[in-house]
């Protein structure tokens, strides 16, 4: 029993042990993210410049004692940047205008050149031959204050630059973030506009056969119901793949095979590999709504209505036809007062600018009624 308590306590130790050596490693690792990786950072940028300054004399000819000074001097400058920068991050988000910005580090050049130069000084006393020393020859104070002075104002200017540069890219990145929100709440708007309508000529459509066939209507609404369930599901969503469309329309070609029979015929053309395109939600419903009411609704005899979808050039193209009444005399797209049009115009502008009167055309469809063809830049989920 004994032993079995002295093996548990000695695992327990060990265990101890190792957590404690874990947490020692954490925090080593902390205080080198916070504070060890910046100052080394800082160490080596100070270094490349005193070894680019000091490449002139290099070039005319070593002497080890130009060389460490130069040295001595960036490191000197190392030693201040922690305190600059410190200051830079206090004072920067309290006050933006760059007038008075430009007037504090001014003044606060004084200073620092003044420090810089004293210690400076003391750096370079352990180097004898160095007889320049600000300390050790006075005459060589100011020639250190005026070296001292540029390099601040050329060390404030540089992490300004950068921090004006930092800040452009991120108003550009917000800047393109709010652009994306503003377009999908536009369009979600014209979607908003594009179901009440189309609910509304629906129910209109179910109203009409609750009294003559019951029987009909309750299948009408069981199509509608589940034609909103599945609209639900894509409401957060710009673009569905095709296939998800075509299951949305089908319930609405559903509804049309209740209230036209065999007046009406609805065919599918679409090629396998266009279904995993991506396409805006409700995209055909309203094409194929206008094609029904304004096309073939008014007609005895009824007609047809053809739905192709290819992949070509890098693009999807679809295109609705219809062998209705046709459009009227005169009429443009561009003032067309249908509800279905207008929006979807806007739609496929908002989601594809650059496609401009490509991505929707209408026109009359040779041997009578009415192509509407859409074109949208070949994507997938």
């Amino acid at each position: 029993m004994n032993s079995v308590r002295s093996n548990s306590s000695i695992l327990s130790n060990d265990v101890r042990q190792r957590g404690q050596s874990v947490r020692a490693d954490g925090a080593w690792y902390r205080a080198w993210r916070a504070w060890l990786r910046p100052a080394v950072l800082i160490f080596l940028i100070w270094t490349a410049v005193g070894l680019f300054l000091s490449l002139p004399d290099t070039l005319r000819g070593f002497q080890w004692d130009h060389f460490i000074a130069k040295i001595i001097d960036s490191w000197a400058w190392a030693l201040l940047t922690p305190a600059l920068l410190l200051i830079d991050r206090r004072v920067m988000p309290k006050d933006q205008n760059i007038l008075r910005l430009s007037l504090f580090f001014l003044l606060l050049s004084v200073p620092f050149s003044l420090v810089h130069t004293y210690l400076s000084g003391l750096l370079l006393l352990p180097v004898p031959n160095v007889w320049w020393n600000p300390l050790t020859n006075g005459e060589f104070a100011v020639y250190y204050f005026l070296g001292g002075w540029q390099t601040y104002c050329a060390a404030v200017g540089i992490f300004q630059s950068f921090r004006y540069y930092n800040r452009y890219l991120t108003g550009q990145l917000e800047l393109g973030r709010l652009e994306k929100n503003l377009l999908e709440w536009r369009l979600n708007a014209l979607r908003l506009h594009l179901e009440p309508h189309f609910l509304f000529n629906t129910l209109n459509a179910i109203s009409s056969e609750v009294g003559t066939n019951p029987v009909l209507a309750r299948n009408m609404i069981g199509d509608l119901a589940a034609l909103l369930r599945r609209s639900l599901d894509c409401k957060d969503r710009l673009e569905i793949p095709l296939a998800q469309e075509l299951t949305l329309l089908e319930h609405y070609i559903s509804i049309q095979r209740f209230r036209f029979g065999d007046r009406i015929q609805i065919e599918l053309d679409i090629e396998p590999e266009a279904l995993t395109a991506m396409v805006p939600s409700m995209l055909l419903q309203p094409l194929v709504e206008n094609a029904i009411r304004h096309g073939l609704e008014g007609r005895l005899s009824g007609g047809a209505i053809d739905i192709l979808a290819r992949r070509i050039a890098g693009q999807l193209q679809i295109r609705v036809l219809d062998d209705g009444v046709g459009l009227p005399a005169n009429w443009r797209k561009e003032t067309s007062a249908g509800l279905g049009i207008r929006v979807t115009c806007e739609r496929l502008a908002a989601l594809y600018p650059d496609l401009g009167e490509q991505a929707l055309m209408i026109q009359p469809r040779r041997g009578g009624g009415t192509e509407v063809a859409i074109c949208v830049p070949l994507s997938e989920e």
